[in-house]
């Protein structure tokens, strides 16, 4: 499948960014005004914080300073990510990042006093709605504060800090070349984007293994750059760690989420152990179905039933969309419907692009999101997911002052993760035969689970391991690193799966680790979205508590936010509960397949 250049094409499959600026110029416009009022509201508050009034007056007319920076910042990052090829989209993010460290610097002085302010103020602040998140962070933040110079002098090493994700992605977006490869007689390009959205589950296996094969020897060449920017990442978080006072870099890391270390090591020890069994028992069944004497790692996203997976349009994509939503009401309806027809979602899946998919949050605009559209069952699942980050936003955003609005990373996959449970129980129930029953069940697991609780979940495995080496003053290279991650793999695949050692350099393919520990909160977010799920289909209030879930966005705790929908997180019931659903869910595709072959 071979990549076109963005300028091939058509508008309709490209988002447009003029609900946010009209174009470069206006882009730039807006960052003077924003400079502007930065410098005003220094020059307002900068030795005038002390009272409650004072940090209430202030707290008003910084919002609006936020919601100018959230929307710059937005547009600055979002051009380059559709084509890392473009030198003016370069100038655009370089721009923006130069701006939001210079606001950064400049309103320091803000936090500065925020943290230094006297508990009563603190505490009174904390009882305006609007500012319940801002002050638990501040207070979370209070106890490991440097000092205003200090602080000054990080915030304006925060390029410096972003440097190695910003090397990586593009590393994976313009240097990681894979080589054509040949079946049949017919020549087959590969890349990054066509490999993770088209070869790995296609239906022919010598191409899913030649096109594995390709794709690894892309990866391998670049093995000791990406090793070497994933060592910087890691080296930079355990030093500011160390300076901040926390007991680990893995309590520094989970600090902002608002969740402690056992919540983390218990989504990933439970996963490991007690899903572990049954993901080994679906994938034994993928290999008996389709004839498969044993599994490799270049078979293991293969879809259970290749001939049912048909090409789906992006107008199809829209008619499923809105389509599962329906359980959630009108109103839900009514605020995602126009992400086609106002072009939200850069569909291209053009030279270039970062590999993967995203959704942007430009307070009170409209969400953004960025994929790669091949025409496959997974490219829905792809878009519904990022259509339940939106969706997220707009009611969040709605409901929410900007210092609200935005969930805690322990749950933020929460809202995406349900909609694409949504998209199966659509499918589901939409189909009349145990053969359709049976995809629709296998897409459940493989484009929802394994994809959020597994891939990622495996992720954050490896994660753990390689801060565990920062933390006892070790280091690694790439061999190090390979060899991490097939220990994950084979730990939790048994004897499932062929692990290689082209397997091993999975760790190359995400820019998760860039973003502290955010792999394993795909696991958690689908746990809560579970068990918002169960609700929904079990009580006549699901669908509006988890409208008022989404609607909630940072104001609670995660603790209390996930009791909307009775979910109780300080236990491992919710996690455990997911995995039985999910051992159900095996226990039915295999009936679904004993029913067939009864049969015939």
């Amino acid at each position: 499948m071979e990549q076109k250049l963005r300028s091939e094409f058509p508008e309709k499959e490209l988002w447009d960014l003029t609900a946010l600026y009209q174009d470069q110029q206006d882009f730039l416009r807006a960052i003077e005004k924003a400079r502007e009022d930065i410098n005003q509201f220094s020059r307002d508050y900068q030795t005038s914080l002390v009272s409650f009034a004072d940090f209430e007056r202030a707290f008003k007319e910084l919002e609006e300073i936020y919601i100018q920076i959230s929307h710059i910042s937005t547009y600055a990052f979002m051009p380059q990510t559709t084509d890392y090829h473009d030198e003016s989209f370069a100038q655009i993010a370089q721009a923006g990042m130069d701006f939001e460290t210079w606001a950064a610097v400049e309103l320091s002085f803000f936090d500065d006093a925020l943290i230094k302010a006297d508990q009563e103020v603190l505490d009174q602040l904390e009882q305006v709605p609007r500012l319940s998140s801002a002050i638990r962070q501040a207070k979370i933040k209070k106890k490991h504060y440097l000092g205003a110079e200090t602080e000054k002098t990080l915030t304006r090493l925060s390029e410096v800090f972003y440097s190695p994700q910003d090397i990586y992605s593009k590393m994976r977006a313009g240097d990681y070349a894979m080589a054509d490869f040949e079946v049949d007689g017919k020549t087959y390009q590969n890349s990054f984007v066509t490999y993770e959205n088209f070869y790995q589950n296609h239906e022919n296996a010598e191409v899913r293994e030649k096109a594995f094969r390709s794709f690894s020897q892309g990866l391998r060449r670049h093995q000791h750059a990406a090793a070497a920017a994933y060592l910087a990442q890691v080296k930079s978080e355990k030093v500011l760690a160390d300076m901040r006072g926390y007991d680990s870099v893995f309590d520094y890391l989970l600090a902002e989420q608002e969740v402690d270390r056992s919540m983390f090591d218990r989504q990933i020890d439970l996963i490991m152990e007690d899903f572990a069994p049954i993901a080994r028992k679906f994938l034994k069944h993928v290999a008996k179905v389709n004839g498969l004497e044993k599994m490799t790692f270049a078979d293991w996203k293969l879809d259970l039933d290749s001939e049912l997976n048909p090409p789906v349009s992006i107008d199809d994509a829209y008619d499923l969309v809105m389509k599962s939503v329906e359980p959630l009401g009108e109103e839900y309806k009514e605020q995602v419907k126009n992400y086609q027809s106002e072009r939200w979602v850069d569909f291209a899946a053009n030279s270039g692009k970062e590999a993967g998919g995203y959704a942007a949050d430009p307070y009170k605009v409209h969400p953004y999101v960025l994929m790669s559209w091949t025409g496959r069952m997974s490219d829905v699942y792809t878009l519904i997911h990022e259509i339940g980050h939106s969706g997220q936003f707009i009611f969040s955003d709605n409901s929410q002052s900007y210092f609200n609005t935005h969930m805690s990373t322990y749950y933020v996959e929460a809202p995406s993760t349900f909609n694409e449970l949504l998209l199966s129980d659509y499918l589901e129930q939409a189909f009349d035969s145990p053969r359709q029953k049976r995809f629709a069940l296998a897409h459940r697991l493989t484009d929802t689970y394994f994809h959020n609780f597994i891939t990622h979940l495996l992720e954050a495995a490896f994660q753990r391991k390689v801060y565990q080496l920062i933390e006892a003053g070790e280091t690694f290279g790439a061999s190090k690193l390979n060899s991490l991650m097939k220990e994950v793999l084979s730990d939790f695949w048994g004897d499932a799966l062929e692990i290689d050692d082209d397997a091993a350099l999975t760790w190359m393919r995400q820019s998760h680790y860039y973003m502290g520990l955010y792999s394993y909160t795909y696991s958690a977010g689908l746990v809560i979205s579970t068990a918002g799920f169960l609700h929904l289909k079990n009580s006549s209030q699901g669908a509006q508590d988890w409208l008022d879930f989404l609607r909630s966005g940072g104001s609670k705790t995660p603790l209390e936010t996930a009791q909307i929908i009775g979910a109780d997180i300080s236990t491992d019931k919710p996690l455990r509960d997911t995995i039985q659903f999910l051992a159900d869910t095996v226990d039915q595709i295999i009936a679904y397949s004993e029913e067939l072959e009864a049969r015939n």
